[in-house]
């Protein structure tokens, strides 16, 4: 595997975990903590397949990294958030669109997104980058995939984005970002697209030697607590819960998602 991107780009990467330098416990006011005595459990809707940001696993248990950060969030209010069982990320979307979800536990806001739900502070970022076959010499940005083939989970952030800015590129729906590694790797599609946290992961554990990161794409991702509408209490106490996750905390939950990323392959 070979990566290229720029310094400025490695060193947004190498900052991911410093994403706060503030230390302080959430500090309630009495309506919000009048509001949690009232109501300690949320369901929550996730990502079933995608990792290492989020699955469920097949007792229903939320793992990766952002279960790591929704235990963080729980400890630090006292409350209990509740996973909801979906098949596929369409599934979690239908969820959240008809109101079934108290709150979503990652995801970027959009202007889509934004008729159903409120949202945080983004919690965790990552700048997104195009994975190429290493065979591809000449495809180094979105702009030089016109009438190429370009692989991604439907629904997912870039899939507007994308549909709106470069609507000469050829969307492949698939199933999750494993498979569109994989299909990049084989050659049977020219491009992925996706947070660069992410596919360094992927790539390296399912050994694809044979691909190219390229870091020049205008996106990015910013995690955000998505909550569903018209509950303005609810998205204040996850704010400052939000606010509250320090550098220690950071460094912490890196230790832990590491740890534990040996046994939830």
């Amino acid at each position: 595997m070979s990566v290229k991107f720029p310094i400025n780009v490695l060193s947004v990467f190498l900052g991911l975990w410093s994403l706060s330098a503030i230390a302080n416990e959430p500090v309630l006011n009495s309506d919000e903590q009048d509001y949690l005595n009232q109501h300690t459990t949320f369901t929550l809707c996730v990502d079933p397949d995608w990792l290492p940001y989020e699955k469920l696993n097949a007792e229903g248990k939320h793992i990766g990294l952002v279960a790591q950060y929704m235990a963080l969030i729980q400890s630090r209010l006292m409350i209990i958030f509740k996973p909801i069982m979906t098949k596929s990320w369409e599934e979690t979307q239908k969820h959240y669109r008809e109101g079934r979800c108290d709150i979503v536990s990652a995801l970027n806001k959009t202007s889509e997104r934004e008729q159903y739900l409120d949202f945080s502070q983004p919690y965790l970022k990552s700048p997104a980058v195009l994975v190429l076959n290493e065979k591809n010499q000449k495809d180094r940005q979105l702009s030089d995939l016109k009438n190429k083939t370009l692989g991604m989970v439907k629904g997912y952030v870039y899939d507007l984005k994308l549909r709106e800015q470069y609507p000469e590129i050829k969307i492949i729906y698939l199933p999750n970002i494993d498979t569109a590694l994989q299909k990049v790797a084989s050659g049977e599609i020219d491009a992925t697209l996706g947070p660069m946290l992410l596919f360094f992961t992927l790539v390296q554990e399912l050994g694809l030697n044979n691909l190219t990161i390229m870091g020049n794409v205008e996106y990015q991702d910013e995690l955000r607590l998505g909550i569903k509408k018209d509950n303005k209490i609810l998205v204040d106490i996850l704010d400052k819960a939000v606010l509250s996750i320090s550098a220690e905390d950071n460094a912490a939950i890196k230790k832990n998602w590491a740890e534990m990323r040996k046994v939830q392959k």
